[in-house]
């Protein structure tokens, strides 16, 4: 049976217990030659913890023996670099380290408390696993640079170098930027527990023992917030050679459901399409693009996209036991980044990009993807440049590569389904923040799905989000905010898959080239047998201004006179002939699968909506 790795980020158990593995150690070479000192950034959950342990497994000295073992079969087997098997590795992980600094009353001294507690404890371990190795004994002092001293002072006695990996470098730093700002200054700087660290960590590269360093993280501003302290460390992600080092590629997603399948066929057991099934993967966990084409010949295109490994695997454990697809298609160890959206929602001008891109669906454009950039910078360039605030974006998934510009910006957009709902649910919450009753937010939406009343979300949006966008600043305006909101309250991944803004062939006026629908929910192939039903919104706004006198009319309770005011009635009726174009476009495409009911609405301001059902 296809045994998958979900969770499993030790290399060596890995290829001990048989576990699936997808080749990437031709990499080993790559990186070799990219330098001594690297530092390799990919979003949380990417598979950067795997390399790095496949890393320290390469060049373990202890593990020569276990080469052919470990190897054999892969690249760095059967073509094998001289530096295999030549270092002590040391192996050091920054989520151990509580960010909260354990309960201490000032949380700096905590950490670094706590920082010397950890890095103590590794290099216990590291003696008690040379033992046989080491000729000198180390004494671990309470003051981690005498006992990193101490190490490498033992080390210098032996033929060997030491090859130190640091995972999450900047894992408790950044839950503190997230939650404590003024906290994080006095961590990264010149007298903070990390930076002293750090400065020894450099030191020990001058020949004093360590010759190779290899780090992993999240973005490159904590390294860049300790500027001397580790200045050393090329930051490679950006390569175009190492785009899909962690991740999975289409084609070997592919290759892989084809063999969960085979294997549920063998044994009789019932299972979806593999088509469908990739389809699925690929709306919900593709399109991460990590670089820009450098080789010559190279395009956007040649340069693959790569599927979120911990989603994809996520998803094959589930259609390898049960057949079908999870119901949740979001990860719940992925859930933590919904604080980095608070985060930006309230710093460096991030709402305003997150709405935007949230209501509009058009890209972001930087001139490059910074390799280097500090908090300050972040914070204070936002509004002149994005190019900071698009980096941080990149470096957390929640953004990516998805082509240039004419003037060879980089576009940069929300990779899959799965981070523009964490958007849309992050909206949500901004805009229900400081609301002391707790609406039922689901009710609404079923009514619509299931029966083809809108009404009760119509009085949800009025009652509810109106007030809110009406307050807001000008980045909700228009259809775009009225959109925001029905896609915020409809966003049932159980059940749909949401596009804003898809272009749908056919569906532009007289029948010539592309249109773009505002909102489009289609059923999951998983949710056929519901009574649920495809859904197709088109938005419009009136200003109030616009009814004159009529103006009084929109206190009344009543939708059905609302819609019968001139400026209104239009409004309806352009919005209803678009969506007809667009429902047309649609049933050309997916044909009798689709169950498709269309709506038009009309906002009249942030004060009521009416809607009509297109038939």
């Amino acid at each position: 049976m296809l045994k998958l790795p979900y969770g499993i980020a030790d290399f060596a158990s890995l290829r001990r217990d048989g576990y699936v593995y997808v080749d990437r150690t031709a990499h080993i070479r790559t990186m070799e030659e990219l330098g001594r000192a690297l530092l390799f950034v990919r979003p949380r959950r990417f598979g950067k913890s795997l390399w790095l342990h496949t890393l320290s497994t390469y060049y373990d000295v202890r593990l020569r023996e276990e080469h052919p073992r470990l190897f054999g079969d892969l690249e760095a087997g059967r073509d094998p670099t001289p530096l295999a098997h030549r270092y002590f590795t040391l192996e050091w992980n920054f989520s151990n380290i509580d960010p909260l600094g354990g309960g201490s009353g000032d949380p700096v001294m905590g950490i670094g408390e706590l920082l010397e507690d950890y890095v103590n404890a590794t290099i216990e371990a590291f003696v008690s696993d040379y033992r046989g190795v080491l000729e000198e004994p180390v004494r671990v002092e309470k003051n981690v640079v005498r006992s990193f001293e101490n190490l490498l002072a033992a080390i210098r006695q032996t033929p060997y170098k030491l090859y130190l990996l640091i995972d999450e470098y900047d894992n408790f730093a950044n839950e503190i930027l997230i939650g404590d700002e003024p906290t994080y200054r006095r961590l990264v700087s010149a007298d903070g527990p990390f930076k002293r660290l750090m400065k020894q960590v450099k030191a020990a590269t001058e020949g004093r023992g360590v010759e190779r360093l290899f780090l992993t993280g999240v973005t490159p501003l904590v390294l860049s917030d300790l500027t001397s302290g580790l200045n050393i460390a090329k930051n490679v992600s950006l390569e175009e050679d190492l785009n899909a080092l962690c991740g999975f590629t289409g084609t070997e997603v592919r290759e892989l459901i084809g063999r969960i399948l085979a294997e549920r066929r063998g044994r009789g057991e019932a299972s979806v399409a593999a088509e469908e099934a990739l389809e699925m993967m690929r709306t919900w966990y593709n399109g991460y693009r990590f670089a820009r084409p450098a080789t010559e010949g190279a395009t956007f295109d040649t340069l693959a996209a790569v599927y979120n490994p911990t989603l994809t695997l996520y998803f094959l454990d589930h259609l390898r036991r049960k057949g079908t697809y999870p119901r949740q298609m979001l990860d719940t160890n992925l859930a933590a980044d919904e604080n980095k959206l608070r985060f930006l929602g309230r710093e460096a001008g991030g709402g305003d990009v997150l709405a935007e891109m949230v209501q509009t669906g058009e890209h972001l454009e930087v001139e490059r993807i910074e390799e280097r950039f500090t908090l300050s910078e972040m914070l204070t360039q936002a509004s002149q440049n994005k190019t900071a605030l698009g980096s941080f974006l990149f470096y957390f998934g929640m953004l990516t590569i998805e082509g240039e510009t004419d003037w060879r910006w980089l576009r940069l957009a929300p990779p899959n389904l799965v981070v523009r709902k964490l958007y849309v649910e992050q909206t949500l919450r901004q805009l229900l923040e400081g609301d002391r009753s707790v609406p039922d937010l689901s009710s609404p939406a079923r009514s619509l799905m299931l029966d083809g009343d809108i009404e009760p979300l119509l009085d949800l949006i009025e009652e509810k989000l109106f007030q809110r966008f009406s307050a807001r600043d000008k980045r909700w305006h228009n259809e775009l905010a009225v959109k925001t909101a029905f896609m915020a309250l409809l966003f049932l991944d159980v059940n749909y898959r949401l596009f804003s803004e898809p272009a749908i062939e056919g569906a532009a006026p007289l029948g010539l080239g592309h249109g773009f629908a505002d909102l489009v929910l289609l059923l999951r192939p998983d949710a056929r047998s519901t009574p649920f039903s495809d859904l197709l919104l088109e938005f419009k706004v009136v200003k109030p201004e616009a009814l004159g006198a009529d103006t009084a009319r929109l206190d009344l309770p009543s939708r059905d006179s609302l819609a019968q005011l001139a400026p209104v009635a239009a409004a309806l009726d352009d919005a209803a002939a678009q969506a007809r174009r667009y429902r047309a476009g649609l049933l050309a495409r997916y044909g009798d699968t689709l169950r498709l009911r269309a709506w038009a609405v009309v906002a009249i301001g942030f004060r009521r909506l009416v809607a009509r059902e297109v038939v």
